[in-house]
């Protein structure tokens, strides 16, 4: 539980745990969110210090925080994992580098604080930007030239495959129901019947989108085919998230099994790999690189 000396500055995870311990209990409006309360600053500091949340509340719900009580729920808006590399932005194939979001560089660990995703953008963006280049520059003659037309080609016969298709799966359909699936059952508080329950949901959504067919097949500012793109990327994380969550019998950071509530040093102080491949998820794991501090459990 939170004490009132912590207050704002308790970490997000346990923020969210409490707001849907309070709507499980039934504390909540319509059984579905709380009400964020900040009259008590005033239309001036609000106007100062939080316009841009001013504005997300009039534009979105129709509330002005300087009179009215913000509705708010819980909701994941960052992935703390990604694409396993290294400082240098490298990755563990040979000319790939990652950043930002898509990238893992560890520097989070198991809860991202707030304002850390400066490092993955700007920090570690210039750094793994700058090697890429000096890699590309220190390639001799047109090396690779034929992988990256093998890849292109590739790529452009999915596309044809998804124009032609003449099946009858709309993909925005498949969309709300692996949304629906990774809220209800992999979401702020999960358990292993749950997760199980998730990973064979997803399969079947796996199998459904091999069906999908475009609304729209040109090649020009073609949003149909985007979103069909984006979707076989968000149901193949959603795999991988899944996995490495069932796996992982204990609760760290903004992972919490409600079957395994307390963290497991001896056992899961490791980085969860997941891997693509045709017949699903493979996990595999790396040790933790500890620094000058100890990890140490959160006593709230």
């Amino acid at each position: 539980m939170i004490q009132k000396k912590d207050m704002e500055v308790a970490p997000r995870d346990i923020i969210s745990r409490n707001i849907m311990r309070e709507i499980m209990a039934g504390g909540g409006f319509n059984n579905s969110y709380v009400h964020l309360d900040l009259r008590h600053l005033g239309e001036k500091k609000i106007a100062q210090r939080l316009p841009g949340i001013r504005d997300i509340c009039l534009e979105f719900t129709g509330v002005d925080p300087v009179a009215d009580l913000i509705p708010i729920q819980p909701g994941q808006h960052y992935t703390m994992g990604g694409i396993d590399c290294n400082t240098e932005g490298e990755t563990a194939v040979k000319g790939f580098y990652a950043a930002g979001e898509a990238a893992c560089v560890s520097v989070h660990g198991a809860n991202r604080l707030g304002g850390n995703s400066l490092l993955d953008t700007i920090v570690f963006g210039a750094i793994a930007g700058g090697n890429a280049a000096k890699y590309v520059q220190g390639l001799e003659g047109k090396k690779g030239e034929g992988s990256l037309r093998e890849a292109l080609k590739r790529a452009e016969q999915k596309i044809d495959a998804l124009g032609k298709s003449g099946e009858n799966e709309i993909q925005a359909d498949i969309k709300v129901a692996l949304n629906k699936v990774m809220d209800s059952k992999v979401g702020i508080f999960r358990e292993a019947s749950h997760l199980k329950e998730a990973a064979n949901d997803i399969k079947i959504l796996q199998e459904r989108y091999k069906r999908i067919r475009l609304n729209y097949t040109g090649r020009r500012a073609n949003l149909s085919l985007v979103w069909a793109l984006e979707l076989k990327g968000s149901l193949d994380v959603a795999a991988a998230i899944v996995a490495g969550a069932l796996a992982r019998e204990e609760s760290r950071g903004s992972h919490f099994r409600t079957d395994f509530p307390k963290r497991d040093d001896m056992v899961w102080l490791k980085h969860t790999l997941a891997y693509f491949t045709p017949d699903g998820v493979r996990l595999d794991y790396k040790p933790v690189n500890i620094g000058p501090f100890e990890p140490k459990e959160r006593k709230y």
